[in-house]
């Protein structure tokens, strides 16, 4: 049953007639009621179910990065929608048999902060380290800059998280794998954001390790 709150102009609730009202983000929406869907769908639309999936898990893993990276690029959006927006066009590999994310190509962040360079990924016993080279100080290139890593093993759909693990001048930071990564593929990512956490730079990708 629907209510009327505030006569036939109002808002309401639930079912009337053929419609569906609902509150929405502090507005009141109104819907056609949904029909019964007999057909089966496309392989297209398979394909793209399942690629929204893919990069929709993805990033609602690391949304604490993906909030903080894409906040600033679209008030309009929620951060994550705009990091899915930017993120499809490059984010799959596709085979006859399979579709998988593009892992090199993913972002969880951009700005205006330079992007480390030399950047390596290498694994110490089970631990991983990344390093990076020395770049000249610039208003976007700070000593002080705060580098934040992202680990991400397939196998175990697993992220680790380092935020503001250690400043850009110390150049290598090494971070420490759960025990139940060994043996598998991680996939590495860094990104600079000021120290004082109002600007954010470009994330990248560092390398594909075993551990």
């Amino acid at each position: 049953m629907g209510i009327l709150k505030s006569g036939l102009l109002g808002p309401f609730r639930n079912k009337v007639g053929g419609v569906i009202g609902r509150s929405h983000r502090g507005q009141n929406v109104m819907t056609s009621l949904h029909e019964k869907r007999n057909k089966r769908f496309s392989k297209e639309q398979l394909e793209a179910q399942e690629k929204f999936a893919l990069l929709n898990s993805f990033l609602s893993e690391i949304d604490q990065l993906v909030n903080t990276g894409f906040k600033p690029l679209k008030r309009s959006q929620t951060p994550v929608n705009a990091a899915f927006s930017y993120n499809y066009p490059h984010a799959f590999t596709e085979t006859s048999e399979k579709i998988s994310l593009n892992y090199p190509q993913l972002v969880y962040s951009r700005g205006p902060i330079y992007t480390p360079e030399g950047t390596t990924a290498a694994v110490i016993e089970t631990d991983i380290i990344a390093t990076w080279l020395a770049q000249p100080q610039s208003s976007y290139c700070q000593y002080t800059d705060l580098a934040t890593f992202l680990a991400y093993c397939p196998a175990k759909e697993k992220v680790v998280k380092f935020i503001g693990a250690t400043g850009r001048h110390t150049l290598s930071y090494t971070m420490k794998m759960p025990r139940n990564f060994a043996g598998e593929l991680v996939h590495c990512y860094m990104s600079f954001n000021s120290a004082d956490g109002k600007r954010t730079g470009d994330s990248i990708y560092i390398g594909e390790v075993q551990c």
